[in-house]
């Protein structure tokens, strides 16, 4: 599974869309963020790390790095 279909099922799983997400995100950087722009970033797979963050933070997940 990449990165767009991770973060898809993420987000719809816990109950956002990407206009309440774009809201959130907003308000937490202070950069204005639409759903069309995070839609774009997600599906172009060119959305940053600290942005991925943040989205999997706002939704109630977190980011853990587990050696093999």
């Amino acid at each position: 599974m990449g990165i767009r279909e991770k973060l898809k099922s993420i987000v719809v799983e816990a109950g956002w869309n990407y206009v309440e997400l774009a809201d959130e995100l907003s308000k937490i950087t202070g950069r204005k963020y639409t759903n069309q722009l995070i839609s774009n970033r997600i599906r172009k797979e060119i959305v940053s790390f600290r942005e991925v963050e943040l989205i999997c933070g706002i939704v109630g997940y977190k980011i853990e790095f587990i050696k093999k």
